[in-house]
């Protein structure tokens, strides 16, 4: 249903669900990454009237707990997002329960979830 791109590396379409409306792709060596591409594959698309929020998450420096970052949607009319992502993580300096929960992350995370658009 979605890929993620980031550049020199091969498309991601590994998404885990990890609940009915909840994807998740894991990330290693974040730390390095610029921009990421989230889109849809064009396979399954969303319910009319929704899309899909993206999320991304990485470990928070001094509790090791997941710090959690609103990046953007995607949509049917909109299937795909380029997300600048360096730097963002040297600038949180709180830590942020996600509010649909999470395991503990340990690597960094983008989390797809279904939004209703208005």
């Amino acid at each position: 249903m979605f890929g993620c791109l980031v550049a020199g590396r091969l498309v991601q379409t590994d998404a885990a669900q990890v609940a009915s409306d909840k994807f998740v792709f894991n990330l290693p060596d974040y730390e390095s990454v610029n921009h990421v591409v989230v889109f849809m594959l064009g396979t399954v698309p969303f319910p009319a009237g929704m899309g899909g929020a993206v999320y991304f998450s990485f470990p928070d420096p001094a509790s090791g707990g997941p710090v959690w970052q609103l990046l953007g949607f995607i949509a049917n009319d909109k299937p795909s997002a380029i997300f600048k992502i360096s730097g963002l993580t040297a600038a949180q300096d709180r830590g942020g329960a996600h509010p649909f929960g999470c395991v503990t992350c340990s690597h960094f995370f983008f989390h797809i979830f279904l939004i209703q658009l208005l």
